[in-house]
């Protein structure tokens, strides 16, 4: 019990890779998913976002930065 304290305290192994990370996100989406449709509540942005995360469909382009900047787009 100490040494999970002092890893969660210390943040030391929390985090797990990317790839875990990921499932884990798409798992909490279909579980989210089943218990949304359970109460009838409506679910189309969690299955946009899982079929995000599964490659299935790409992410809009959003412009960012310098090109999102509306003080610089005198010039253009």
């Amino acid at each position: 019990m100490k040494k999970l304290f002092k890893i969660l305290l210390h943040g030391e192994n929390v985090m797990g890779t990317k790839a875990q990370r990921q499932n884990q996100h798409v798992r909490r989406l279909m579980s989210k998913i089943r218990k949304f449709e359970k109460k009838g509540w409506n679910t189309d942005g969690l299955k946009k976002e899982l079929s995000y995360c599964m490659g299935e469909e790409d992410r809009p382009e959003f412009k960012t930065g310098r090109d999102a900047d509306p003080r610089l787009k005198k010039y253009q």
